[in-house]
């Protein structure tokens, strides 16, 4: 069920970024995935990508290879260095793509809302190379902060990184409405620390359809498309 917020109620409007405005599968990204260049499944890419990953998302590891090697290095394959450069290139570059390439209703929906006078806020787990090319999204102008865990030391759901773009804002946390697709616990995260949450399942619900109604059950608030909070 569809349970859309009243965005008049909150000054301020607080976007995750990937599976929320962002989606490589969701932006006809061209290139092969990491797991194809290495020849194993998704699942175990992705098991190796989001195991004991914080030094990566906490900003510790900055070096591109050596963001590289410290998802490699769990997968327990003999990986050339041709290998682990053609890794890290095309990782960049696919991310890059992406941002690059928001769709267009995402962005029209973040322009009307800040023309209605929100003030907006990215909050984000993510490592540099993922984030490397924000400042050329189309989204980016829109936005009066961006607030991502590499730079901050601190991670969704940790209240501190909350707190941190309220600050930001000038606001006080019940003014205040995440949006975000739920991954990193992070609508628990915003709840946590006095903010309303609001789910959207518009790119998990082809992904990760299983994820859909947990989340779901979590959120204050559930749209289908982001230009629901229109």
């Amino acid at each position: 069920m569809t349970i859309r917020p009243d965005t008049a109620k909150f000054k301020v409007l607080i976007f995750d970024l990937f599976h929320t405005l962002s989606s490589i599968h969701h932006s006809n990204v061209p290139g092969r995935n990491s797991h194809e260049i290495i020849g194993i499944s998704r699942d175990k890419w992705l098991d190796a990508l989001f195991t004991d990953h914080e030094r990566r998302a906490r900003g510790h590891i900055k070096d591109p290879i050596g963001i590289i090697r410290d998802i490699t290095d769990k997968l327990d394959m003999d990986l050339t260095e041709e290998q682990i450069c053609e890794l890290a290139q095309s990782r960049y570059d696919r991310f890059s793509y992406s941002l690059k390439n928001i769709l267009p209703h995402t962005v029209e929906t973040i322009k009307e809302l800040k023309r209605r006078g929100k003030m907006i806020i990215l909050l984000s787990n993510a490592d540099v190379c993922e984030v490397e090319s924000w400042e050329h999204s189309p989204l980016a102008e829109h936005f009066d902060h961006a607030v991502f865990s590499c730079h901050t030391g601190y991670l969704k759901p940790e209240r501190e990184i909350y707190d941190h773009a309220v600050k930001l804002s000038g606001y006080a946390h019940e003014e205040c409405l995440f949006i975000g697709d739920g991954g990193s616990d992070e609508l628990t995260g915003a709840k946590n620390a006095g903010i309303a949450a609001c789910f959207t399942s518009e790119f998990i619900k082809d992904l990760w359809p299983e994820h859909v109604e947990p989340r779901r059950l979590i959120a204050d608030y559930h749209i289908d498309r982001i230009d629901e909070l229109l």
